[in-house]
Formats: structure tokens, C-alpha cells, sequence
């Protein structure tokens, strides 16, 4: 005797809704940029991919409704609602101060990815910083050997060098710099390369007015009076490596803003003990910015 299944195949009906679901809704997410609170603009184009996978996925088993099927297991289908949930249900709307209780303010300007370390503290060893009297020799002895044309040329090359240098004295894509004023107007896009540029280079804009938007955070180790961190949270891969980036920054006077509020700064920037800090003289409340995080990598 043959058994056969009666109706539709309900194990290939809720797999391909699921699959269909799931890839609209990551497609929707991705269109709309949505995408940004749980990973960097990076991973576009391959939620693009996974979403168009799903849909294609869904296409060929949806076949496979019209066939009965004796026995269905629905059940283990219904793993595939766990992503469609982690989708549906948006990310609570945590403080962002609350994220980065555990960071200190002396890794707020430190450069790509926040060391910390001090500039005293990377100070090489003699031993790896002399050359022994046979090297030195070595070399006096090779550049006595040049003729005086190659040695002409050098002279050239190094002088072309440091006129080139001085042209690309600014890393390209910082923008809002007018040396003549000594000012910067840093906007939205281009805080995460500003602040890693004064971690860097701090002595180079030392005494320039700097207008810089964040949010405040108070919960700094070491904090000092009159003293708070604009901030903004910096996503390097996804949202579970969030991480704050931006100055120190001391005010005059009693702070209005609380935690985790907006606020535009405009002061001037000075460097304490190899750090950029910068020294409020105009704090003005502001909306948040469409893109909250910003994506040093991207």
C-alpha cells in the first residue's frame, strides 16, 4: 500500500515565508540605512547579497508548497524566525554614555583605535636608536664614494621632498581648516578624521578655535572639575565593539547640559601632557545627527 500526504506542504510553506520575510526585511533595512545601528556601511553590499540569497532561496522552495508531504517538520523551520525577530524588534534606544562607562578620558584622542599610550611612553631604547661606530663608518664611507652628480641629484630629491611635504601637511579628506583664521569647523562626516588627526598631531593645531559637535559624557576616571568628553561613539565592525571617540574638554563656569545631551563647542585647542584638549568658550545645544555613529574604516 502507498501513502500519500493530502493538501498543501506546510513545512515548505512556513520555510519559504520565512525566507521571503526575512530576505525583505534585511532588504528593507539596508535600502532605507536602517543597517547603520548594527554595522558599518561596509557590509552594504553584502547585506545586498544575503537579502537577494534569501529571496531566491524562498523562489525555489516555494515549488515545493503544491506537493504534499506525508509527515512535516515544521518545527525546525522555525529557527529561522529568530533573525526575522532580531530585525523586526529595533535596538533599545540605550544612553550612549551608558556604553562607554568602562573607558577612560586619557584614550578619548588617542589615535586610530585609542592606545593611550602617552608620547614619553614610545621613547626608544639607545640601544635601538644608536648605530654602532662600524655602521656609521659603513655608511660615511659609501656616501664619499658617490659621485658629485648622484650626489647633486640627492641634494634635489631631498629638497623636492620637503616641499612636498609641506604641501601634504594636511591628510586629504580633512576639511573645515583655515589656517590664516587658525580655525576648524569640523562637520558631522568629518569628526572621526579630525579627532584621530589632533590625536596624532596635536601640537600641530595647538592654539587653534575649533567647532566641534557631540554628546557629553561625564563618567570619566580622573575626572577633573570643570571637565566633561565630547563625544561620539565610533562603530569599527559592528555594534558590539562600540567605542567613544573624541576631546576632553573644560568649561568655565556650571555645565547646563546633562549627559548624553547634543551640544556644538566652539574653544580653543591646547595640548596638555601630549594631549589635545580642547578649552570651551561657546556651548550651544544641537540635534542629533542622522548617523549617530561614526565608522573610522569606512
Amino acid at each position: 500500500m502507498r501513502l500519500r500526504g493530502k493538501g498543501m506542504n506546510l513545512e515548505a510553506l512556513v520555510e519559504s515565508l520565512c525566507y521571503l520575510i526575512f530576505g525583505v526585511m534585511l532588504l528593507r533595512l539596508t535600502l532605507t540605512g536602517a543597517y547603520l545601528s548594527y554595522v558599518t556601511p561596509r557590509m552594504k553590499p553584502y547585506l545586498i547579497g544575503l537579502s537577494v540569497l534569501m529571496l531566491f532561496w524562498a523562489g525555489v522552495n516555494g515549488k515545493n508548497i503544491l506537493r504534499p508531504k506525508y509527515k512535516s517538520r515544521v518545527k525546525r523551520c522555525l529557527v529561522l524566525i529568530i533573525p526575522i525577530l532580531l530585525l523586526a524588534v529595533p535596538p533599545s534606544s540605550l544612553a550612549a554614555g551608558a556604553m562607554v562607562k568602562s573607558v577612560s578620558g586619557s584614550n578619548l584622542t588617542a589615535p586610530s583605535g585609542g592606545s593611550g599610550i602617552k608620547p614619553e611612553e614610545t621613547v626608544q631604547s639607545p640601544e635601538e636608536t644608536v648605530q654602532s661606530p662600524e655602521e656609521y663608518a659603513y655608511y660615511a664611507q659609501d656616501d664619499l664614494e658617490k659621485p658629485e652628480e648622484a650626489l647633486e641629484e640627492s641634494q634635489d630629491q631631498e629638497v623636492g621632498t620637503s616641499s612636498d611635504n609641506q604641501a601634504r601637511a594636511l591628510p586629504p579628506g580633512l576639511n573645515g581648516l583655515d589656517q590664516e583664521a587658525k580655525t576648524i569647523t569640523i562637520s558631522d562626516e568629518d569628526f572621526s578624521p579630525w579627532v584621530t588627526e589632533f590625536g596624532t598631531n596635536p601640537e600641530k593645531y595647538d592654539g587653534y578655535t575649533v567647532t566641534m559637535k557631540g554628546f557629553v559624557y561625564l563618567d570619566l576616571e580622573e575626572k577633573k572639575e570643570n571637565e566633561f568628553a565630547l563625544v561620539r561613539l565610533s562603530m569599527w565592525c559592528c555594534s558590539a565593539d562600540l567605542s567613544p571617540m573624541g576631546l576632553i574638554t573644560e568649561y568655565k563656569g556650571s555645565l547646563t547640559a546633562k549627559e548624553n545631551d547634543w551640544i556644538t563647542v566652539t574653544g580653543t585647542l591646547k595640548v596638555e601632557d601630549g594631549y589635545a584638549v580642547l578649552k570651551a568658550e561657546k556651548m550651544e545645544t544641537a540635534e542629533k545627527p542622522l548617523e549617530e555613529y561614526v565608522y573610522p574604516f569606512y
